[in-house]
């Protein structure tokens, strides 16, 4: 039969998806599948135990009949075979092109970008929970964390790209994520970016770590990212077990690493004072002053003292040369309050024309001490703060004019940002890191923020909602709460906004001498709001 999609006719034929465990006798899995003639599977398996052989067969449907799994295998189609590693964290991969070769999920590569992928299948380990009406972006299934790579292509589509595992709802060796939106609020999920070697008999942490995205002068992506490497011969570097490099690919048609392209732009921190650590990675890359372009790196001072945020230009004022000649700045900002370590994920953002040398300029990073679980703590004892540093940046130093903080609660991590040269918006996005949720029916660890924008208003910048929320109200509920009261709200999302009127507003007497605090608490167990003074 023939399926019709934005105008291309696609021949669709079904065929069963036969899943085999070989041992002493064999058990079959049947998965029934629609495919197209350009249909792309993408197959992760892994057998059970190391005794066992996993296989797949592509079986094609005849009158509902189904292969008998004893007799009729040899005359299937055999597309895989995976024997057990030494861990189970390690799944084989497969990309089945066309119904003549053939998983967990599918797509046509020509209409990806706005249908997305089609999920097949889901291991129990990788299944999420239904929170019905979330409109927080979160990965289809698995393991989600820091946006990697978070950017606008010349069609006007945003592009997520972001830390995931989809194997199971826990941190291991990264993959990248992708997905794109018109609005930033409804998302399509796209094949899986980049997957890393298998190299976790080397280095459990392996695998490609947080980076970014540039725009090319031929609409795709530079892609760039940190990669740790383990592989050297033992003995080589005596200081530490291993160390982080950044690496860069282009993009193909926005949806796959261009490996043709894959380069070693930085090999290793530099060794200027101050004497770094080992952390030196979340490369950012951006365009800025007198039109060349720079990449922020989040390091360490050696001795533990202090956070840093390390600077590289690039020799070249075109995009397409990014793959070489970048050069060492220095330090454009350290910070060593409450005993903070690292900056990571550090960030500058155009609040306008990166040109103009009158520009605000949004630096940010995570105040942390390390890795989970030692995390940094401000002085009222929260967790992974976000600096909000507003300053002047004319391609060598940072001058700071003030300081905010991203949010009032810790809690988030990674954000990413950038100045829309389409819209003139600053856009940026996080990772609402709450991972103590993690098998809690109180919540999932698995959210990215929803989105934002920095706006500069009267010397304060604004981390405000997206105003493209709106499309999602659905009815108004004015409730007036005093003193003492709460309000209770019902299973789902509700967007709040409030009015505040203390009880002599309307005293002439007053002179306002008295101080009055107002506190708002929200309880989520119980989903009830209760107001005092």
């Amino acid at each position: 039969m023939n399926s019709v999609i934005k105008g291309c006719v696609l021949i669709t034929t079904t065929f069963a998806l036969l899943f085999v465990l070989k041992s002493d006798s064999h058990t079959a899995r049947e998965l029934n599948v629609l495919l197209h003639q350009d249909s792309i599977v993408h197959l992760w398996i892994q057998p059970k135990t190391r005794d066992m052989v996993a296989n797949v067969y592509l079986c094609p449907i005849t009158a509902g009949a189904t292969p008998n799994v004893e007799t009729e295998l040899a005359e299937q189609r055999h597309v895989a075979e995976c024997k057990q590693y030494s861990t189970n964290l390690w799944y084989d991969f497969y990309e089945i092109n066309g119904v003549d070769k053939a998983g967990d999920y599918l797509f046509v590569d020509l209409c990806v970008l706005q249908e997305g992928i089609r999920i097949l299948l889901i291991n129990d380990e990788a299944k999420l929970p239904n929170l019905e009406g979330s409109y927080h972006f979160r990965a289809p299934y698995g393991w989600n964390s820091d946006p990697a790579g978070f950017n606008r292509s010349k069609d006007g589509l945003f592009h997520l790209f972001y830390q995931h595992y989809p194997h199971a709802v826990q941190w291991s060796t990264m993959f990248w994520g992708h997905a794109v939106s018109k609005d930033l609020i409804n998302c399509i999920h796209l094949p899986i970016f980049m997957m890393p070697p298998n190299l976790l008999h080397l280095d459990f942490e392996n695998g490609h770590f947080t980076g970014s995205t540039l725009n090319l002068p031929n609409g795709e992506f530079g892609v760039f990212w940190t990669q740790r490497i383990t592989d050297f011969p033992q003995g080589t570097i005596t200081e530490f077990p291993w160390r982080e490099v950044q690496q860069y690919v282009s993009t193909k048609n926005l949806i796959r690493p261009d490996w043709t392209t894959k380069k070693t732009i930085v090999k290793g921190f530099p060794t200027d004072v101050p004497p770094l650590g080992k952390s030196f990675h979340d490369p950012v890359v951006f365009y800025g002053p007198e039109g060349y372009y720079y990449m922020t790196i989040g390091g360490e001072r050696k001795d533990g003292s202090a956070g840093v945020v390390l600077l590289y230009r690039n020799k070249n004022k075109s995009a397409d040369q990014l793959d070489h000649d970048w050069e060492y700045q220095g330090v454009v900002y350290e910070d060593n309050r409450f005993e903070l370590r690292l900056c990571e994920c550090p960030m500058l953002v155009a609040m306008g024309d990166p040109l103009d040398r009158n520009t605000k300029w949004v630096l940010s990073y995570v105040s942390d001490k390390g890795s989970y679980p030692v995390l940094g703590k401000d002085a009222e004892g929260r967790e992974r703060m976000n600096a909000l540093i507003v300053g002047h940046f004319d391609g060598h130093t940072f001058e700071k004019l003030f300081e905010q903080q991203m949010d009032f609660v810790g809690g988030s991590f990674a954000y990413q940002g950038f100045h829309d040269q389409q819209s003139g918006r600053s856009f940026t996005i996080g990772w609402i890191c709450d991972i103590g949720w993690i098998g809690d029916n109180t919540g999932d660890a698995n959210f990215d923020g929803r989105g934002g924008e920095f706006v500069l208003k009267d010397d304060h910048l604004i981390v405000r909602p997206l105003p493209e929320l709106a499309q999602l109200r659905q009815s108004k509920q004015p409730q007036q709460i005093r003193k003492g009261e709460k309000c209770h709200l019902e299973k789902g999302h509700a967007e709040l906004l409030f009015q505040f009127k203390w009880a002599n507003d309307d005293d002439d007497d007053d002179d306002g001498s008295a101080e009055e605090k107002f506190v708002l608490d929200l309880t989520p167990t119980h989903r009830q709001i209760g107001v005092h003074n």
